[in-house]
């Protein structure tokens, strides 16, 4: 039987990893929280910072767009103040992109926790 891959799709970004744990993925669900975490606070730690988009700079767009994919991580952070520093040193646009990168892989897990409730496999 087929469930709602919408929700799926929208709880998984939102919270990272449910989607498969409602799904009975547990194992799964614990390991993709915990890399998106990781990903989130390792980010914050080398002084990576939120991008909002900027009138001119186009790539500004896909910037805000992927660190948005961290869900509640990303409203938490804006919320806290975290990110908004302005840093000089040479580990803060690695921190940028880890941020980034977590927020991308938190789109592929969405999107495979909306495959899986679908019954789509591969």
């Amino acid at each position: 039987m087929k469930k709602k891959g919408g929700f799926y799709l929208f709880i998984s970004w939102l919270i990272p990893g449910l989607g498969h744990y409602l799904l009975g993925r547990k194992k799964e669900a614990v390991v993709l929280f915990l890399s998106i975490v990781y990903f989130f606070v390792l980010g914050l730690l080398l002084g990576g910072r939120f991008i909002g988009p900027n009138e001119g700079s186009p790539l500004t767009i896909f910037l805000t767009f992927s660190q948005f994919g961290n869900g509640i991580l990303f409203f938490l952070g804006k919320l806290m103040g975290w990110g908004s520093q302005v840093t000089v040193s040479w580990s803060s646009d690695y921190g940028t992109f880890y941020l980034m990168g977590g927020g991308l892989i938190n789109y592929l897990i969405a999107v495979r926790a909306f495959e899986l409730a679908e019954g789509i496999e591969r």
